[in-house]
């Protein structure tokens, strides 16, 4: 398989995190939509990361489909997001928060990015990030048991994860270290996982010029 999209990219990130924990072995691409918007268009018609390449050169895209894909393919008991209740829409729940979350910071990060100084909408930016933090203090309240969801490490702690760790890098005056706690300690314990470690971006990848991140 081939994973198409930056580790940068939260949307990216969460889907290579699952594939490494998983045991997938998988080849990586790690080309920006922006800068590369013809070649994304090859493997994903709306030009937006990330993409995954079977083996048989079907092509997956956005996240949460490829996500549900390895689900399958692992079958129920390996599953990240769970396929029975009631554990299923307590992981659900938990992603559509956080992924929420992540996509007001988006809109916060075009606002800025999209647009010449003197343009730039303050009040448009502020209220996203408001719904930001109404999203973070909320994963914050539902703490670990021992993991977000349950007895054992779920798609809702990797994606919870990722997202607070992408409000940090992008906002860190708004959401510095130590403003939720709970999700402090997550992510210090997702982050020594060995998928976590074999998924944080080169340098090279990380001083890309254009770092705005595009969902599939």
């Amino acid at each position: 398989m081939l994973l198409v999209g930056r580790y940068t990219s939260p949307f990216s990130r969460r889907v290579a995190v699952s594939l490494c924990y998983l045991g997938f072995e998988y080849e990586h691409k790690a080309i920006n939509a922006w800068n590369n918007l013809t070649e994304m268009r090859s493997y994903n018609p709306v030009g937006r990361v990330p993409a995954l390449v079977l083996d048989n050169g079907e092509v997956l895209f956005d996240s949460s489909a490829i996500l549900d894909y390895l689900d399958f393919l692992v079958g129920p008991e390996r599953a990240l997001t769970p396929l029975t209740e009631p554990e299923r829409h307590g992981v659900i729940r938990v992603i559509v928060c956080a992924m929420g979350a992540l996509e007001k910071m988006v809109h916060s990060v075009y606002e800025v990015a999209m647009h010449p100084e003197e343009k730039v909408h303050e009040p448009w930016i502020d209220h996203n990030l408001s719904q930001t933090e109404m999203a973070l203090i909320w994963l914050d309240q539902i703490g670990q048991t021992p993991w977000m969801a349950g007895e054992r490490l779920t798609q809702a702690d990797i994606t919870t994860t990722v997202v607070a760790q992408f409000a940090l890098a992008r906002f860190p005056e708004r959401f510095p270290p130590g403003t939720f706690a709970n999700l402090d300690t997550l992510c210090a314990r997702v982050m020594e996982l060995p998928a976590w470690q074999e998924t944080i971006p080169s340098p090279e990848e990380a001083n890309m010029k254009v770092n705005i991140p595009t969902e599939g």
